[in-house]
């Protein structure tokens, strides 16, 4: 059973509340300490200040010089010093002559003592000063001064005291304040730190540590294994992500590795990102547009990056141009073995159903005469129309249009000047395909409805080059509508047309060949292509 995991946002309360309490903590005990060293020096100064100007009264330099140390001399100097003593908050007021015996203390039977601490030498030598030492009352701060006669002499010395016990008050009401100042500041720093985790939480999209280890991982896996090249620029249309396929097919067209953190206009001008930044929250996508990487044509999706109402950057993927056509040629090669399939299939069925009825009649002259006539005028110029094509593709594509030229009452004249050798390349009978279908489908459309529906296909070919040939007698292509007849989209068909054009110009420029076209008003229109052999031998090897 795996451990239960803290969240987030627990962690990090946790941890900036740990770190308030550990550093107001420390911060209390250094303030403590220097409040209490604070107050003891303000004391050792009191208390030095008062034994100072004690030491100066006449009354105890009297009694230090006159009276001696007899302490009845000293009562009324007792009374007046502990009525001192109370008036100014202190513990002790202790006068004691030359040899340190005690005249007045807060205990009466204390007078005539010796003085307590051992911290009193100095003092009876003439030095004003304070310390800290162990007395009869407990630890405590003193404050010295020597009382001199008036020749200079010392005979005497006052202390003037306050016990740490005393102070405990004092130093006990300054540390609550700091205490509550410092309750009062963990608390502050407890629900800042809630509400700094709650933010990051949100920043994070309610994402905890592990979730987003797990998507990072899902990511890169993800960026790996697709074929499409991904470029991602931020707000400031920096590149922030390339994945492998985007690196291979810049590196191909030899723009070399984007390096993260360049200015995508520096390294593709022409790549539409930052088009997307500025067209704000309501910028819109732009799907399957072509885009020219140093010469080599790819299809690029680009589109902005939103993220609560703004836009944070923008990503583009492309793919190689050249495989899309592939994939589109291989799929119309499939659709025209399909037509020219089911028009063979349709005419067979004839075929066999006038077979079927006639062996059914007994009229076996009739079905020999019958078998003798496909034999000449069905099989016979079938095969002869493919005697000269050695590839066994083009030769089946050939049989089925013609299949489906005499199902539409169209006549279809085939004419090799020169044998065709077998192509053996795949992409280049795709090619093929895809020229001679499309040709020959708009050439079967404009014979459509004409008193003479004859469609001719003359082909060409040595070890360098195939030329086609593809003749109609049709009606002719409208002089406004040839200028643009070879875009994507212009027909006069109807919606949904005129691709069939547009894909043949494109293969055809994409195999380095020549394509024109001849038309004239009631005379029909000529398709003329020139495919060379060389270069497609060369973009075959190339992919391979």
């Amino acid at each position: 059973m795996p451990r239960p995991r803290l969240r987030l946002n627990t962690w990090i309360s946790l941890l900036v509340a740990v770190m308030v309490v550990l550093s107001l903590g420390l911060a209390l005990w250094l303030f403590t300490t220097q409040l209490r060293d604070a107050l003891e020096q303000d004391q050792a100064t009191r208390v030095t200040d008062l034994a100072r100007t004690i030491a100066a009264e006449p009354e105890v330099q009297a009694a230090l010089v006159g009276g001696g140390n007899t302490p009845s001399a000293d009562g009324a100097l007792q009374a007046r010093l502990d009525g001192l003593r109370r008036a100014l908050g202190v513990d002790f007021i202790v006068v004691m002559d030359a040899a340190a015996i005690r005249l007045t203390h807060p205990d009466p039977e204390r007078i005539g003592r010796h003085f307590q601490g051992g911290d009193e030498g100095r003092a009876l030598a003439g030095e004003t000063y304070h310390s800290r030492a162990e007395g009869t009352l407990g630890t405590s701060i003193r404050g010295f001064a020597p009382v001199q006669a008036a020749n200079g002499e010392v005979v005497g010395a006052v202390s003037v005291g306050v016990t740490l016990t005393s102070l405990a008050p004092l130093l006990a009401d300054n540390r609550r304040d700091v205490i509550l100042g410092v309750l009062a500041l963990m608390l502050i720093g407890g629900l800042a730190a809630r509400g700094l985790a709650r933010t990051i939480k949100r920043v994070l999209l309610g994402l905890e540590p592990h979730q987003i280890a797990r998507l990072v991982e899902e990511r890169q896996a993800m960026l790996a294994s697709v074929h499409e090249g991904i470029l991602a620029v931020d707000r400031q249309a920096r590149i922030t992500l390339a994945n492998p396929a985007a690196r291979r097919l810049l590196a191909e067209a030899g723009l070399g590795e984007p390096t993260t953190g360049a200015l995508v206009a520096d390294y593709l001008p022409h790549s539409g990102l930052p088009e997307m930044l500025d067209g704000g929250e309501d910028g819109e996508s732009e799907l399957d547009r072509e885009l020219d990487l140093n010469g080599q044509l790819v299809l690029a999706n680009r589109l902005p990056i939103h993220h609560r109402g703004r836009v944070i950057g923008a990503i583009a993927t492309f793919r190689d141009k050249s495989e899309v056509n592939a994939l589109a040629e291989q799929l119309t090669g499939v659709s025209r073995y399909a037509e020219a399939l089911r028009a063979a299939t349709h005419e067979f069925k004839n075929q066999r159903h006038v077979m079927l009825g006639l062996a059914q009649m007994g009229d076996l002259d009739s079905l020999r005469g019958y078998l003798g006539e496909l034999d000449d005028h069905r099989l016979a110029p079938g095969m002869a129309l493919v005697e000269g094509v050695a590839d066994p593709v083009i030769a089946g594509f050939l049989l089925g249009k013609r299949s489906e030229a005499r199902e539409r009452g169209v006549e279809l004249e085939v004419r090799l000047d020169t044998p065709m050798p077998e192509l053996g390349e795949a992409m280049l009978v795709h090619t093929l395909v895809t020229v001679l279908g499309n040709l020959l489908e708009n050439a079967f459309d404009a014979v459509e409805g004409r008193g003479e529906r004859r469609v001719t296909l003359t082909v060409e070919a040595d070890e360098a080059l195939v030329a086609l040939h593809v003749q109609d007698t049709g009606g002719g292509i409208d002089p406004g509508i040839r200028e643009r007849l070879f875009e994507a989209g212009v027909s006069t068909k109807g919606e949904r047309r005129g691709l069939g054009l547009a894909a043949v110009r494109e293969r055809v420029e994409a195999s380095g060949g020549r394509l024109a076209v001849y038309s004239e008003a009631g005379r029909g229109t000529l398709f003329e292509v020139e495919l060379p052999l060389e270069r497609q031998h060369e973009s075959d090897a190339g992919r391979e």
